[in-house]
Formats: C-alpha cells, sequence, structure tokens
C-alpha cells in the first residue's frame, strides 16, 4: 500500500560527500570528477528506470549536461566542510503507474524547487515494492557561465516543513486522479494521535553497517506489525459495533411486528359484556294450570294473599290494580262501570 516517505539531507565534503560521486550513483551512469581525477562508475544499477534534470526557464544549457552540472558545484565549492547539494528521497506510491510516477515527479518538483531558482536532478528507481525517487538539488542560483551565490533562505527548515506536506498532498491528489482509495499522511504518529512509536530510516545496507541494518530493519518490522494489529483490533471493534447496531435494529423490528400482530387480533375479537341490568327470565304457568285456576274474587284475593301472583305470574302487573268493590247486584265492580 502507499507510504509516506520524504527525508532530506545535505550532501558534505566533510562527511566524505562528492556531487559527482552522488550523481552517478543515483542516475546509475558513469562519471569522472574533474577536481579529485576519481571515475565513479554505478552502470550496474539497474534499477534506474527514468532520469531528468529540470531547470528554471532561461537557464543555460550547461546545467542539462548532468556530468558538467555536478563537476560545476565541485568547482565551486573549495572548502573542506563544503555543502556540495540537497537530495531529497520519496517514496513513490506503488499504486500509481510508471507514467503517472513521472508525471508525479515533475509537477511536485517544478512548483516546489524549481520555481525556487534550483536545478533538480531527478532519478526514478523503480526497485520492485519500493519505487522511490532521488531528487539532487543545487544550493546556488543559476547564472549563464556558472554558479552565484548561495541561497541561505533555501535552508529554512519551515521550508521542508511545507514540503513534506506538500509531497503528501501531491501524492493524495494524484491517487484520487488515478480512482485510488488509498492516502498518505505526512504528519507524525503523535501527530495523528497514534500510541505507535515512528520508524527509523534503514538506508543502503554495506558491509560496515550490516548488523546496525538489521537491527533497524528488525525494529521497523516490529513497529510496521504493530501498527498493522492497530488496524485489525480497530477493524474488530467496528464490526462489533456493527453487530450490535444490528441486533437493536432487529429486535425493534421484530418488537413492533408483534405489537401489530397483538393490535390486529383484539380488534378482530368482539368480547361480549353484560347488559346494565339483569335480565330476569319469566316463567309462564302451564295452559293446564290456568284453565283449572279459581277466577274467583274470592280465589284471586287468596292468591295475592299467599304470594302466587309474584312478578313471575302472568296475571301480575306492574301497575295498580283497580279497587274492587260488591254491588247489591252482585257484579264485581271497579273504577268504571261493568
Amino acid at each position: 500500500m502507499a507510504i509516506f516517505h520524504f527525508a532530506a539531507q545535505v550532501i558534505t565534503r566533510s562527511d566524505g560527500g562528492n556531487a559527482v560521486a552522488a550523481a552517478a550513483y543515483r542516475a546509475g551512469m558513469r562519471f569522472s570528477c574533474a577536481r579529485t581525477g576519481l571515475v565513479f562508475n554505478s552502470t550496474r544499477k539497474r534499477e534506474v528506470a527514468y532520469r531528468a534534470i529540470l531547470a528554471p526557464q532561461g537557464a543555460a544549457a550547461w546545467v542539462f549536461d548532468r556530468p558538467q552540472l555536478w563537476n560545476q558545484v565541485e568547482a565551486i565549492e573549495t572548502r573542506a566542510n563544503s555543502q556540495l547539494a540537497r537530495e531529497v528521497e520519496v517514496a513513490l506510491p506503488i499504486e500509481l503507474t510508471h507514467a503517472q510516477h513521472i508525471a508525479l515527479l515533475h509537477g511536485y518538483v517544478n512548483e516546489h524547487f524549481v520555481s525556487l531558482g534550483m536545478v533538480a536532478d531527478i532519478a526514478l528507481h523503480a526497485k520492485t515494492g519500493n519505487p522511490h525517487a532521488h531528487i539532487m538539488l543545487t544550493l546556488r542560483d543559476v547564472e549563464a557561465e556558472g554558479f552565484g551565490g548561495k541561497r541561505r533562505d533555501w535552508n529554512s527548515p519551515a521550508l521542508v516543513t511545507r514540503w513534506r506536506e506538500a509531497w503528501a498532498n501531491a501524492c493524495n491528489a494524484a491517487l484520487e486522479s488515478a480512482g485510488r482509495v488509498e492516502r498518505i499522511d505526512h504528519r507524525s504518529n503523535l501527530g495523528r494521535g497514534i500510541d505507535l512509536p515512528a520508524t527509523v530510516h534503514q538506508g543502503r545496507r554495506t558491509h560496515a553497517n550490516a548488523e546496525a541494518w538489521n537491527a533497524r530493519a528488525e525494529y521497523n518490522a516490529w513497529v510496521q506489525t504493530q501498527v498493522e494489529l492497530t488496524k485489525v483490533r480497530a477493524d474488530v471493534a467496528r464490526v462489533q459495533s456493527q453487530i450490535v447496531d444490528l441486533t437493536s435494529t432487529i429486535t425493534e423490528a421484530l418488537a413492533e411486528r408483534d405489537a401489530k400482530r397483538a393490535g390486529s387480533a383484539s380488534s378482530a375479537t368482539i368480547v361480549p359484556t353484560a347488559p346494565a341490568t339483569p335480565i330476569t327470565p319469566r316463567i309462564w304457568t302451564p295452559a293446564s294450570d290456568v284453565l283449572t285456576r279459581d277466577f274467583s274474587v274470592a280465589g284471586v284475593i287468596a292468591r295475592r294473599s299467599s304470594g302466587a301472583c309474584g312478578p313471575t305470574s302472568p296475571i301480575h302487573r306492574s301497575t295498580p290494580q283497580p279497587e274492587v268493590s260488591h254491588v247489591s247486584d252482585g257484579f264485581i265492580q271497579g273504577d268504571k262501570p261493568c
């Protein structure tokens, strides 16, 4: 996956540096140093996939001749502790193609180095699994016949910080244009709120530094393992959260379904209700009993006195009965003449 790597250093003579040797190694070419008489042959370096020199508009033709450019640097820097060149090393997103790497480098170098007046010597190394580029930069103004004065303002730490961020932004823009979702971040682990140590730069492995290089490689592998473990833990936590959310959603859906079912059942069932006033069934007297009944005045009075004409009797009336009197002729007479 795409990683962020941006390393800036100054090549100095006091550290054994030589601008011609550095350019020959990075470009995979064979150069002779006029100042020392030494020949530096790096033609066996097969991983160099692209070389280019970018210079400000109107620059003299000699700056585009790689051995002449860096021999001029060696010639003008006469002190034993002279600063010869600045080198910027960047990792290229593995998700991009070779052509996209070249376009990314040209755009970034022109905008942030050449625009300030620097000459930039680019060497793209297409190392398997680790495509990267070396950018050697001049430290002086370029004039028609050679170099001018040194530019101390190019040594500002704040400028290097801006270059780092700009490289991350340029890579992310290139990834987005290529339709990729990967992104890189120039900030440190601490700046991103990640409680993990940072990796260390391994550099080039030689016989002299083999033990230290192996130790750095082991340390970086451990850090990378911790980073991957942190990502796995974050993925597990995210999946667990999604499971909890899904479980809650299913539970709510089931509860809503059960509530709807209960409501439908209650509306479809008619529950009988008792009448406000209890109804007492009427008991009818058999017809045979009625036919043999004594309907004389004395018989009626006797039945009423004994309660035989209760509320269930067919002759019971809820309204008061008229008074019965006997006239001299023997007929029953109430409130109306019979």
